[in-house]
C-alpha cells in the first residue's frame, strides 16, 4: 500500500466498521438519543437512519483534517461543517462493507470525490454586508478589498444590479437587504470581493474581512464614537438605552443615545480617512492578506488579524472584566505569547520596541508606575479574571480606560510597522526578528 494513503485508508477502515443503517426512532434523535446509543453522527435517509458509532467519531474527524491538509484551497474556501456533511456523504457506501477490504483504491476514490466537490462550488464571488459606522453621509471609501457605500447612494451605484442579465429576484434581494438596513439603523453597505470560497464560506471571510476593516477606523478615531461600529449583525447592543428606576416613590426615567459615529459630523469621516491615509492603507493590504488567503508574512499578518479581532471585540464589550482579558488576549495573539510570564516578556518587548522605554522606565512622562508594573498588571489582571481569583461581575480597580488606550497603540503602531517590514529586504516571518527590526528602525529613525 502507498504510505501516502495509509492514513486514509486506515481511517476509512476504522469508520466503515462502525458504520451501520438503523429504522428510524420513534423518539426524535437529540444529543440525549446519540448519547444513549452510543452514535457520534447519523443521517436520515428514505425512512432509515446512517448511523457513526462514537468510538469512530474521532476517525471521522481525522479524516476530515485530512483532506483539509491534503487541499490548502479547499481547507481556506469551505467550512469545516460543510467538509463532514460531504464526507459523511461519501461513507454512506460503505454500510455493510468488509472494512478489511477498504484498499488504495478507495482513498483514491475518495480524494477524487473531493477535489471535484470543492471545484464545482468555488468560484469568485461579491458579498454584501450592511454596517453600523454613521448617520452622516459621506463619499464612497475603500479599506483594502472592502468598498462602503452610503445608503442613499447604493441604487445609483455598482452595487446595484443592472438590468442586463440580470433577474428580477436580484433586484428584490436587494431590496429586502435595503429595508433590513432601514429597519435596523445601518446606513452603510460594504462590498467584498472573495476568490475561490463556496458561498458559505465566501460570506464568512467577507464579514470578517469587514470587522478587520471597520477596526481602521477604530484605530484612526477611537475616541468619535467608533466603539460600536459593527456590521449589522454583529455583537453590538441597541441604539439607544433607557434606564427606569424607582426609590421612595419617585421614578427616574433615563435615555441615552448609542449609534456609533454619533460626534462624526458632515465632513469629518472624510478629514479621518485623509489623516489617517498610512494606516488606513496598511490595514488595508493585511485585510487584503486575509481576505485572499495570500499572506506576504502568514505568521505575522494572521497574529495581526487576530489581535484586531479581539479588539474589536474589547471595544464592543460592556462589562470592564471581560474587556479587559480580551484587550490582554489581543496582545498575546499579536505578539505569540504562550504563558504568563512570556505574556509579561512580550508586553516588556513591545515597551521598549515601539516606545523606546526601558523596563523601570515610567509609562508616562511623571507617572509613578513603571513600565514592568504596567506589564505585570496586565498579565495579573487578566489571570484573576479568567481563573476566577476575581468576580467578573465584582471586580474593582481595573483600569480599563488606561489598557484599552494602551492596546489600541499597539495594535495600530503594529499595522504601519508590519507594513513597512513585508516590504523591506528579505523579511522574516518571526515575531523576535521584527522586534528587533523595529528597534533598529526606531534607532535610525531617532
Amino acid at each position: 500500500m502507498p504510505q501516502a494513503l495509509t492514513r486514509e485508508v486506515g481511517l476509512l477502515r476504522a469508520i466503515a466498521g462502525q458504520l451501520e443503517q438503523r429504522p428510524l426512532p420513534f423518539e426524535q434523535v437529540t444529543q440525549e438519543f446519540l448519547r444513549k446509543e452510543g452514535l457520534g453522527h447519523v443521517r436520515e435517509k428514505a425512512g432509515n437512519i446512517i448511523s457513526l458509532g462514537i468510538s469512530a467519531h474521532q476517525a471521522f474527524g481525522d479524516l476530515t483534517d485530512c483532506l483539509r491538509d491534503r487541499y490548502p484551497a479547499m481547507e481556506r474556501g469551505s467550512t469545516y461543517a460543510d467538509v463532514q456533511t460531504e464526507l459523511f456523504s461519501f461513507i454512506e457506501a460503505y454500510v455493510g462493507r468488509e472494512p478489511s477490504t477498504i484498499a488504495t483504491s478507495d482513498a483514491e476514490a475518495l480524494l477524487t470525490r473531493f477535489e471535484h466537490w470543492f471545484a464545482q462550488r468555488a468560484s469568485s464571488r461579491r458579498v454584501f454586508v450592511p454596517c453600523l459606522i454613521t448617520r452622516t453621509a459621506a463619499p464612497r471609501f475603500e479599506i483594502g478589498p472592502v468598498t462602503f457605500e452610503f445608503i442613499n447612494r447604493i441604487r445609483t451605484s455598482d452595487f446595484w444590479p443592472s438590468l442586463k442579465g440580470e433577474a428580477s429576484l436580484d433586484r428584490h434581494g436587494f431590496e429586502d437587504l435595503l429595508k433590513w438596513m432601514h429597519e435596523g439603523d445601518a446606513y452603510w453597505l460594504a462590498r467584498v470581493s472573495v476568490d475561490g470560497c463556496e458561498q458559505r464560506r465566501a460570506e464568512e471571510i467577507a464579514e470578517l474581512a469587514v470587522d478587520l476593516a471597520i477596526v481602521a477606523l477604530q484605530l484612526s478615531a477611537p475616541a468619535l464614537g467608533t466603539s460600536t461600529m459593527a456590521r449589522l449583525d454583529a455583537r453590538r447592543g441597541t441604539s439607544q438605552k433607557r434606564t427606569l428606576s424607582e426609590a421612595g416613590g419617585y421614578h427616574n426615567a433615563g435615555w441615552t443615545r448609542k449609534e456609533p459615529g454619533l460626534t462624526i459630523g458632515r465632513g469629518t469621516l472624510e478629514d479621518i480617512l485623509l489623516k489617517s491615509a498610512q494606516l488606513i492603507a496598511a490595514v488595508g493590504n493585511l485585510v487584503q492578506s486575509f481576505a485572499s488567503g495570500s499572506f506576504r508574512l502568514p505568521t505575522l499578518e494572521r497574529a495581526w488579524c487576530d489581535a484586531a479581532y479581539w479588539l474589536h471585540q474589547a471595544r464592543a464589550e460592556s462589562i470592564d472584566t471581560i474587556a479587559i482579558a480580551k484587550l490582554e488576549t489581543a496582545l498575546e495573539v499579536l505578539f505569540c505569547s504562550e504563558s504568563a510570564r512570556g505574556s509579561e516578556q512580550r508586553i516588556l518587548g513591545i515597551f521598549h520596541a515601539f516606545f523606546g522605554l526601558a523596563p523601570d522606565a515610567p509609562i508616562n512622562p511623571g507617572s509613578l508606575i513603571s513600565a514592568r508594573q504596567f506589564a505585570r498588571r496586565i498579565v495579573r489582571d487578566r489571570s484573576r479574571i479568567l481563573h476566577g481569583t476575581w468576580s467578573t461581575l465584582n471586580a474593582r480597580g481595573l483600569d480599563r480606560a488606561g489598557i484599552e488606550g494602551f492596546v489600541i497603540s499597539v495594535v495600530r503602531m503594529a499595522a504601519v510597522e508590519l507594513d513597512a517590514y513585508a516590504h523591506s529586504p528579505d523579511p522574516s516571518d518571526d515575531i523576535d526578528e521584527f522586534l528587533h527590526w523595529m528597534k533598529k528602525r526606531r534607532g535610525a529613525l531617532a
